[in-house]
């Protein structure tokens, strides 16, 4: 075969496919091995085993394999002699190995046969991969996917990956990569290297099958001539397809005064309207009315600077409506505008959807890049110190170290949210590195550090000045630094959120995890890589005699915070014990730890005293560890900055949190500011603790401080919510004081129809008879409605809950009644979101169960739901401090029901709405949403108009069963069955 397959000198491929994932429980079904000797195939075989009951759907719809084809074959183990004997002296190849080692224990162990992880390795060779799935890197590889999973085929699969990975590897010279990573991983590098004061540390064999795969590899990189690469000059270049055609650069940033250039409706209409760009590049794309209103509603705000709110209902297309006088408006005036959505799963779809479309249609006329807030990248500087290896070092802290060398090398944008998640479970270590190697305002070189021109941070920055259109999220626009391009225009999507965001930015926490990232950052999770260690060397080498003994005095210091914080821990703990028992309307809401809300009744207790006295001694603590590093520490070391300038923004970093959080301590402590909510939060299990304040109001911040800064602000939703009584005003605006209070008028209201016919295409039944929610009848009774209605449509169900626990419940119980009949139950506990979606979308044998996150972020269009199963109308629960303290002052002039009408409900309606469009998402869409527990009949008309637009009905479920299977039937999404559900 020759090239990379060569690598492979004695090797065998193993897969297993098991009844599940957990050893203790599951059995082994089917065993594929594939030997490969000097990269030639030299022998295979497959065996099937049968298993003590049966198989699971899942497992029978991902293999293929029945209980008839088991039928009559061995068990695993009975065959264990001949297994060892031929699996003897070769080297396992296996993807995500720990799962076949925890299966194969008496076969691997006996024969101490060497595993090398593919899995793992690929994750070294291409850090970059959104995924590492076989089935993601077989897509990435262009070799195609290969249904259904069979074991030998798998392990052609691995196979054909890693032979095409490493030619490529061979090919594109990157020799330096793979002698980075041996350098990290072996042990024994040092020592070859020469390196006199090392032994490497010690050994670890089972990982000598992945070091000498590295090393082969090494050595075939450097036999091959490698093809010179021209160094580019400047910043990092944003993706080619991001930017303006032709090298066209954008225009200069124009002074604030200068005259705008409008963007007229004909030209969004060229692009949106019938036979303007969009359609006649893309067979799918109709122009919809709709769109193209709203559309010349954006165009208008942004040219005449003003504020306009869109409710744009269910298929509207919202997205491209912005988008297109965004570009238009902004490649013209050289203004950038900034589009924020809340969820990453829209942010995902205007990156990867929406914008290309429109930069291919527009000719590329305009660019347009991803903004993150600084954190969220990976510095150079500071990775390259954190992943140095000692000796000693064993393969757990090396890897995670290797892994994020690689990620420097590969990744474009140094982004810390796209850091394998696998990797972290794999190696919790990295959990623990990523704090160090973050980018921090506090600790950047800026233009002194060596990395500047490759530095993701600033690079990212320098494509934003070049873009033309912003993708940024809400919590950043929140919090704007000044160094970032200037953003006078702005559309928020999703800005239902809005709310939540800018409480989330106006809030102020100390707790236990704050203390903890401290401690990390000073001494390192293992005591040898924190800012303390290189501290420790930096005062040994000076040659005062208090210098040397400063770093002890720091110490101290340092243990003496820790001790505080514990002792305020626990204070916090007490303080919080009896409201851990108070019951909450829904005993069964698992989404929030037991809080309690400070006021002033709870100061006046005898059990707030020590938390008060306990954040002033922390307070204390903190101010005397940041006198030493601040103060004492540069006395010490005059010259730091100078010498050590990387060490010197360590320092700042670390004095900088030190100061912020002994401000926030101090905050805390004192007297009760106006218009905060004080609360307490403690879970002893778990020994977690917090102490916080949140705004009571942010609407004048949001309206002052933030929209009034803004030439121009789009806000879009698929729902503002219901409007005031008397002022016409939707509750989302009117929470952001977006209501024409003081002296700037409201935002221009646009309600953008949907497309759909609702009326006709959907049923929104309202029980007027189940069990409450929260009761413990209501599991029986949903997973049998449930199991009822997939059976009826042979799955196609989505149900929506608003506990995590209780969707559980539910499910297990549906899974045990719909998997004997071939009908699979998902759950989002179990999965990623988005593929179970896509699962779902193209797989209607299936039902689907989801929290929070689905209710407004899935789209699954087509047959792959036929009915929406609503648990609850998903209200707050009352007890929770902020919502007590947002409805005390409304509940003033009308009694506590009146809160409850003005904030809570209405809240629940914007994600009722949210959850019951995931039914209808394309024209030819039908079906059902059943609310089981629509809440209490005195505020069913607020249900019904929150609804408007469907064909809402309350029935009791005897009625609701027979109206349901008769709407299912008219509309051809039954299977056949006897009965109704």
């Amino acid at each position: 075969m020759g090239g990379a397959a060569e690598l492979f000198t004695r090797n065998v491929f193993l897969d297993l496919e098991t009844t599940g994932l957990d050893p203790r429980a599951d059995e082994i079904i089917e065993l594929g091995c594939l030997f490969f000797e000097n990269g030639r195939e030299v022998d295979r075989f497959a065996r099937l085993y049968s298993a003590s009951r049966p198989l699971p759907l899942t497992i029978r719809r991902l293999t293929g394999l029945t209980d008839a084809d088991l039928a009559g074959r061995p068990r695993f183990g009975t065959d264990i002699e001949e297994l060892r004997s031929r699996l003897t002296g070769w080297t396992v190849v296996a993807h995500n190995a720990p799962f076949e080692k925890g299966f194969l224990p008496d076969l691997l162990g006996p024969i101490r046969a060497p595993v090398l992880d593919s899995c793992e390795l690929m994750h070294y060779l291409h850090p970059e991969l959104t995924s590492h799935s076989l089935e993601s890197l077989l897509r990435w590889a262009g070799l195609g996917i290969r249904q259904p999973h069979r074991a030998l085929s798998d392990c052609e699969a691995v196979h054909a990956v890693l032979v095409q990975t490493m030619d490529r590897f061979v090919r594109e010279g990157r020799g330096e990569d793979v002698s980075d990573l041996l350098a990290t991983l072996d042990p024994r590098a040092a020592r070859r290297l020469g390196t006199p004061e090392t032994d490497g540390g010690a050994f670890d064999y089972e990982e000598w099958p992945l070091l000498e795969l590295l090393s082969r590899l090494s050595d075939a990189c450097r036999a091959a001539p490698a093809s010179l690469a021209l160094e580019t000059q400047g910043f990092l270049r944003g993706k080619p397809e991001r930017r303006r055609a032709a090298g066209v650069p954008s225009l200069p940033e124009p002074e604030t005064d200068a005259p705008v250039l409008p963007v007229r409706a004909d030209e969004v209409t060229a692009v949106l309207g019938a036979g303007g760009a969009l359609e006649r590049m893309e067979e799918g794309f109709r122009s919809r009315p709709a769109q193209l209103e709203m559309a010349h509603a954006v165009a208008r705000a942004l040219s005449d600077g003003e504020q306009v709110a869109v409710e744009a209902g269910t298929g509207t297309g919202k997205s491209l409506a912005y988008l297109a006088p965004a570009a238009l408006f902004a490649a013209r005036n050289g203004r950038k505008v900034g589009v924020a959505p809340h969820t990453k799963t829209l942010q995902d779809q205007l990156l990867e959807k929406d914008l290309p479309r429109l930069h291919k249609a527009m000719g590329g006329t305009f660019g347009y890049a991803l903004l993150k807030g600084q954190s969220n990248y990976l510095c150079r500087r500071r990775a390259l110190e954190a992943t140095r290896v000692e000796p000693g070092m064993g393969h757990s802290a090396r890897a995670p170290r290797a892994y994020l060398r690689a990620y420097l090398r590969r990744s474009v944008d140094g982004d810390m949210d796209r850091l394998s998640h696998w990797f972290r479970e794999r190696f919790p270590v990295l959990m623990g590195l990523t704090p160090a190697v973050r980018s921090e305002a506090a600790t950047t070189l800026g233009e002194k550090c060596p990395h500047y021109h490759r530095c993701f941070y600033h690079s990212a920055v320098a494509q934003a000045r070049e873009a033309d259109v912003l993708v940024i999220n809400q919590s950043l626009a929140f919090a704007w630094p000044a160094r970032y391009p200037k953003l006078e225009h702005l559309v928020l999507d999703e800005a239902h959120e809005v709310e939540d965001v800018a409480t989330t930015a106006l809030t102020v926490e100390l707790s236990d995890l704050a203390f903890q990232r401290l401690t990390e950052r000073l001494h390192g999770r293992d005591g040898r890589h924190g800012l303390f260690a290189e501290l420790r060397r930096a005062l040994s080498a000076s040659r005062r005699e208090e210098s040397r003994a400063l770093m002890g005095q720091v110490e101290d210091a340092l243990r003496r915070l820790m001790d505080e914080a514990r002792d305020l821990g626990s204070r916090v703990t007490e303080l919080c014990e009896p409201s851990a028992t108070t019951a909450g309307e829904d005993p069964d809401e698992g989404a929030y730890a037991p809080e309690l809300r400070v006021t002033e009744a709870v100061r006046a207790l005898p059990t707030w005293e020590p938390v008060r006295d306990g954040l002033e001694l922390v307070r204390g603590a903190l101010q005397a560890l940041h006198t030493l590093l601040a103060v004492r520490v540069l006395e010490a070391l005059p010259e730091l900055a100078a010498r050590m300038p990387a060490l010197e923004r360590e320092l700042s970093g670390a004095t900088t949190e030190l100061g912020e959080l002994a401000t926030l301590a101090q905050e805390l402590s004192g007297e009760a500011a106006a218009g905060r909510c004080y609360s307490a939060t403690a879970e002893p299990r778990r020994q977690r603790w917090n102490v916080g304040a949140q705004p009571v109001d942010v609407s004048f911040h949001v309206s002052r401080d933030f929209a009034a800064n803004k030439r121009a602000l789009v806000l879009t939703s698929a729902t503002l919510g219901p409007t005031s009584h008397g002022s016409g005003t939707p509750f989302v605006l009117k929470r952001l004081g977006l209501d024409g209070r003081g002296d700037r008028p409201a935002p221009r209201l646009l309600r953008a129809p949907s497309p759909f016919q609702l009326h006709e295409q959907a049923l929104v039944v309202l029980v007027t008879d189940a069990p409450r929610a929260h009761e413990d009848p209501f599991v029986e009774w949903a997973a049998t409605r449930i199991s009822g209605l997939a059976q009826t449509m042979g799955g196609r169900l989505l149900g929506l809950f608003a506990s995590t626990r209780r969707m559980e419940r539910v499910g297990a119980e549906a899974r045990s009644r719909l998997e004997p009949l071939g009908i699979e139950v998902l759950r989002q506990s179990r999965g990623h979101s988005r593929s179970l979606a896509a699962r779902q979308e193209r797989d209607t044998g299936t039902v689907l169960l989801g929290t929070k996150s689905f209710w407004q972020g899935v789209d699954i269009p087509g047959r792959g739901v036929g009915c929406v199963f609503i648990d609850k109308l998903p209200l707050e629960p009352a007890l929770r401090p902020l919502v007590a303290a947002r409805e005390e002052p409304l509940a003033r002039s009308g009694g506590e029901y009146q809160g409850f009408l003005q904030y809570r409900l209405p809240r629940a309606l914007l994600l009722l709405r949210q959850g019951v469009g995931r039914l209808i998402r394309s024209t030819t869409d039908r079906g059902v949403v059943i609310v089981a527990d629509p809440g209490h009949p005195s505020y069913r008309a607020h249900l019904m108009e929150a609804l408007e637009g469907y064909r809402v009905e309350a029935l009791p479920w005897a009625q609701a069963r027979l109206r349901i299977h008769a709407v299912l039937k008219q509309t051809g999404l039954t299977v056949d069955v006897a009965s109704p559900p």
